[in-house]
C-alpha cells in the first residue's frame, strides 16, 4: 500500500472520467484480448461506440499504447475494478489500493454447442415429430411439432434443448465403455400445447442440423465464459473423443476427457496435454526403455459431468490425438 496527497478536485475529476462510459453489454466487467482485437472494435461491440475507445484506454492503465493490445490481456470494462481509494478527512490524505488483476477468463462463443459424453443415454422428455410445411432437415425459424404437452405440464413460453445421443465412447486404452456422445443441436420454444402430449413450437436456435425424431429436453441455461483456474488436487486422465469425432486435433477443438466431478474436476480448470509415454529399445542395456510423453499443448474445462469433463485445447505445439493424456496444472 502506498500513501498519496492529492488534491480533492483531481480526485473527483478522476473518477467522473472513469464514469463516463456506459454499462457494457451482457453485464461483463471484464474481456480477454483475442487475436484481431483493438481498442475500437471492443469499445464497439461492449458500448455500441467506437469512438469511446479512449475512456477504455483510460480504465486500463496497464496498456501503454493502446494501439497495440495482446492476446490473452484482460481488459476492465468497468470502473468498478479501478484502485480502490480511501479518504482520511483530518488529513486529506488518500491511500490508494491496487486490487488483485482478475483471474483469465476463457470466453466460448459457440457455449452449449460443444456437447458432452454421458454414461447412458441422455433421458428426455419428447421428441420432434414433424414441422409445418414438411421438411427433413430443419433450422431456426420452423415451426414442430413435439409430443409433449398438458401431461407434461408444458406451457406456452417453456423452451426446451434439442439433442442427438450419437456413438457409444469406448475408452481408448482400456477399450472400457466411456458412454454415448451427446450433440446439441439447438432450441426450442413451445407456442401452443394443443393436447396431453403434443404441442407446436418455434425453433429458436439452430446449431446444427436437426432432423424429424430429434430428442428434447428441458433447457438449462448455457456457460460462453469460464475463469481459468488450477487445481489444488492431482488429476491425470486421457482424452477419449474429440468433437468432430476426429483422431487429430488442435488449437480452438474441443475434446472430451475421462475425468469429472469425481475427481473434483470443475469448470475453467487448466490441464496440460503429453503425449502417452512409449517405449524404446536400449541397446546398450539390452532391454526396453520408458520414454516420457512430450507435452503438446494445454486445455481448459468448459462443463463437467461425473466421470467425464467437455474441454476445448487452447495451445497446442503439434497434432493432438485421442488417447494423448491429460494432467491437471496445479496451484504452486
Amino acid at each position: 500500500m502506498r500513501t498519496l496527497i492529492l488534491l480533492t478536485v483531481i480526485f473527483i475529476g478522476g473518477m467522473a472520467s472513469a464514469q463516463m462510459l456506459p454499462e457494457p453489454k451482457g453485464g461483463e466487467t471484464i474481456y480477454v484480448v483475442r487475436p484481431g482485437d483493438s481498442l475500437w472494435k471492443i469499445s464497439k461491440r461492449f458500448f455500441d461506440n467506437p469512438l469511446l475507445w479512449p475512456r477504455l484506454w483510460e480504465l486500463n492503465p496497464f496498456i501503454d499504447n493502446p494501439h497495440l493490445i495482446f492476446p490473452g490481456e484482460v481488459l476492465n470494462l468497468k470502473g468498478s475494478m479501478l484502485p480502490i481509494v480511501k479518504i482520511t478527512p483530518e488529513s486529506r490524505l488518500m491511500d490508494v489500493t491496487t486490487p488483485e488483476p482478475p483471474p483469465p477468463v476463457y470466453y466460448y462463443s459457440l457455449g452449449g454447442h460443444e456437447g458432452f459424453i454421458s454414461p447412458d443415454e441422455w433421458e428426455n422428455m419428447g421428441s420432434v415429430l414433424t414441422s409445418e410445411p414438411p421438411k427433413i432437415l430443419l433450422g431456426k425459424g420452423d415451426t414442430v411439432f413435439t409430443n409433449v404437452g398438458f401431461k407434461d405440464g408444458v406451457t406456452k413460453g417453456d423452451k426446451f434443448t434439442i439433442y442427438r445421443t450419437g456413438k457409444l465412447v469406448f475408452h481408448p486404452l482400456t477399450g472400457k465403455k466411456v458412454g454415448y456422445k451427446v450433440a446439441i443441436l439447438g432450441e426450442l420454444e413451445v407456442d401452443e400445447v394443443l393436447d396431453k402430449k403434443l404441442s407446436v413450437s418455434t425453433i429458436n436456435n439452430s446449431l446444427r442440423e436437426i432432423t424429424r425424431g430429434a430428442k428434447i429436453r428441458p433447457i438449462k441455461p448455457f456457460v460462453k465464459e469460464v475463469v481459468m483456474k488450477k487445481g489444488t488436487k492431482r488429476a491425470d486422465g486421457v482424452i477419449v473423443e474429440s468433437f468432430k469425432s476426429t483422431s487429430l486435433t488442435g488449437k480452438g477443438d474441443v475434446v472430451y476427457i475421462d475425468l469429472g466431478e469425481d475427481d473434483d474436476v470443475i469448470p475453467g480448470h487448466v490441464f496440460s496435454i503429453y503425449k502417452y509415454p512409449r517405449r524404446s529399445y536400449d541397446p546398450d542395456q539390452g532391454k526396453m526403455v520408458s520414454i516420457p510423453g512430450a507435452y503438446v499443448g494445454k486445455l481448459v474445462t468448459l462443463s463437467v459431468n461425473l466421470e467425464t469433463a467437455t474441454g476445448i485445447i487452447i495451445e497446442s505445439s503439434r497434432q493432438i490425438e485421442i488417447g494423448d493424456i491429460v494432467s491437471l496444472e496445479l496451484q504452486i
